[in-house]
């Protein structure tokens, strides 16, 4: 939505342009005059209402420096560097407030993607009602892709359910009679007849988004270090102003005196984009992470193959993948990609029952193919020995997920899949504690044995699962209380309210959602956990260039005011100062990109070091 102070800025900018442009084609110049006049004028009055009420509420900052410089700079004609000021103050304020806005925006965006109806049986038949209209007690009645729109127990059916926007599980989660179900989660196959039992602003999804806004709101400001030089730079800036106009009547000096003094202070705040949260991730002593899409893949694949009576790794793929051709469910898919790898040739089964919940029933060339887990080996009457269940139970244990393949009334083997792990994942977890992380928690939706196995393989310390959003939420709220800084890293919607409840939220800018990405401070646009103790090393470095060039551009300033105090520089001439500054400045700065580069060197001098360390 475009904003008042939007159309403004646009509005004095174009006339700005205007008016600097008409006389280089001979164009009036009273013309072009007017025009930045009015310029100055229209956005100088924002700025003062906004400056007054900053005042009133006790924040004397640099507002009210560039309202008295609008004003005096009108006042004795230098309409140009009124301009240059108001256009330098409004155009950061909106770029700030365009920012924050895109977290809002993919919020709403993320709401109007949900279910607006439900299918209901009322009366004996079955009606679409508004979702605003279901009530406690409803049956709702979901088909196979359809998104489920509320929160219930299944009373009737079966299906496999991809709960990751709610809990961030990696593998669907099988719903039989009793199973709770969470709306905005997609059911992947079968039907369920689910009897409601939240209404829509009580679900588990209208908290994330609640969660999420309210964690925005109560998130404290976190003071830049700019800032905290502005809280005294600003009043002095103004005491010289007001001691050179007593002593040289000259309008024209003191004004000059101010648009220095708010160069230095705008170019102080913008100098990295989104300082704030850099400065803040580099302070950080504990990193919180998720598993599913952030440790993780989220992407299922077989770790092993277990072949029985007599049959070999490839006689199991080959029975798994025949019957599993035509099946969306993700563990089928990694059934598939292994028997590609062992490069079986599969046929299409002659018929196929797809039993949600159970697994699926094949006929090929004469024989029964059926792979699921052990009810469905029951409900066919496969004979299953105490060893068998033994092992699938104690795979369960472990964190991975089995299916049972048979062939016939026999088993011919079970295969055992897991979530993968990202890349280097474990040394990204080491170079986090190098960068300063005392501690490395794990936060997730999923169970807790796949947790602990996934935690234990990358050198993570903590783990706390089987959480929702909300519980998310108070484990952040819980470590930040302890007087903790937290970052917390994660991806999907369900990872959004701690993503906004952090100092610092860092989202994986490849496979995370809009709302995570738009709610995070920082993000990953490849993807790699490595780059969080990068940004850790990179918000050291910052900090210290940051204070060098505030004490380099407040050393020019000192001499500007006092060129100025003096009458030597105009206004025109005192609102660019901090242009030369910057030239300084930017290339002190361009010293964190050698930085930057240096990582990578960094990495392989510290792996070598731990592998000696180790061998000792």
């Amino acid at each position: 939505m475009v904003t008042r102070d939007a159309v403004v800025f646009v509005v004095c900018l174009s006339f700005v342009v205007a008016g600097t442009v008409f006389p280089l084609f001979g164009l009036r110049r009273d013309l072009a005059d007017a025009l930045v006049l009015a310029a100055a004028l229209i956005g100088g009055s924002v700025i003062t209402i906004k400056s007054i009420a900053a005042l009133l509420r006790g924040n004397f900052g640099v507002d009210i420096l560039a309202a008295i410089a609008i004003w005096i700079s009108v006042l004795t004609g230098e309409y140009l560097a009124a301009a240059i000021v108001m256009i330098m103050l409004n155009g950061g304020e909106l770029a700030e407030n365009y920012t924050a806005g895109r977290s809002s925006k993919a919020i709403k965006e993320l709401v109007e993607s949900s279910p607006m109806t439900a299918r209901v049986r009322r009366n004996g038949e079955e009606v679409e009602v508004s979702l605003g209209e279901v009530r406690i007690g409803d049956i709702v009645l979901v088909n196979p892709s359809e998104k489920i729109p509320i929160d219930g127990i299944v009373v009737k059916g079966s299906g496999s359910v991809n709960q990751a926007p709610i809990t961030g599980e990696s593998i669907p989660s099988e719903k039989l009679i009793g199973s709770t179900v969470y709306g905005n989660t997609i059911l992947e196959n079968g039907t369920l007849d689910i009897k409601v039992t939240k209404n829509l602003d009580e679900t588990v999804f209208a908290r994330i988004v609640k969660e999420v806004q309210e964690a925005q709101l109560r998130r404290a400001p976190v003071e830049r270090i700019a800032d905290k030089y502005a809280r005294w730079f600003a009043p002095i800036i103004l005491s010289v102003a007001i001691v050179t106009q007593l002593i040289t009547n000259n309008l024209l000096s003191t004004a000059a005196v101010l648009a220095a003094g708010i160069g230095n202070a705008a170019r102080s705040g913008v100098l990295i984009r989104g300082g704030v949260f850099i400065e803040e991730v580099g302070k950080s002593d504990t990193i919180i992470i998720d598993k599913t899409g952030t440790v993780t893949l989220g992407k299922p694949r077989v770790v092993s193959v277990k072949p029985l009576e007599g049959h070999s790794v490839a006689d199991v793929l080959s029975f798994a993948g025949t019957a599993e051709q035509r099946s969306e469910h993700s563990l089928a898919k990694a059934i598939l990609e292994e028997a590609k790898k062992h490069s079986i040739v599969l046929e299409d089964p002659d018929e196929l029952n797809l039993i949600p919940g159970y697994g699926v029933a094949a006929e090929f060339k004469g024989h029964r193919i059926l792979v699921g887990n052990l009810n469905l080996m029951r409900e066919y009457g496969v004979g299953l020995d105490e060893g068998l269940t033994d092992y699938v139970h104690n795979e369960s244990a472990s964190g991975r997920t089995t299916v049972v393949v048979a062939e016939g009334l026999k088993v011919a083997g079970v295969i055992s899949m897991a979530d993968t792990l990202r890349d280097a994942v474990k040394d990204s977890i080491y170079q986090m504690k190098l960068a300063g992380a005392k501690k490395v928690v794990m936060l997730t939706g999923d169970s807790l044995p796949v947790a602990e196995q996934v935690a234990s393989q990358v050198g993570i310390d903590e783990v706390h699962a089987g959480l929702l959003p909300a519980d998310k939420v108070k484990y952040v709220q819980e470590y930040k209380g302890r007087g903790n800084r937290v970052v917390v890293v994660g991806d999907g919607i369900n990872d959004s309210p701690a993503l906004a409840s952090a100092d610092v939220g860092i989202a994986m800018g490849i496979a995370g959602t809009d709302v995570a990405i738009e709610t995070a401070g920082i993000v990953l646009m490849n993807d790699d956990l490595g780059k969080v103790a990068d940004v850790m090393r990179l918000s050291k470095r910052m900090s210290s260039i940051v204070r060098q060039n505030i004490v380099f551009a407040l050393g020019i300033n000192v001499a500007g005011l006092l060129l100025s105090s003096q009458g030597f520089i105009s206004p025109v001439y005192a609102s660019m100062i901090h242009e030369g500054n910057a030239l300084i400045v930017t290339l002190n700065s361009l010293r964190l990109l050698g930085r930057i580069q240096l990582t990578n060197v960094e990495h392989m001098a510290r792996n070598i070091a731990k592998d000696n360390h180790h061998r000792v």
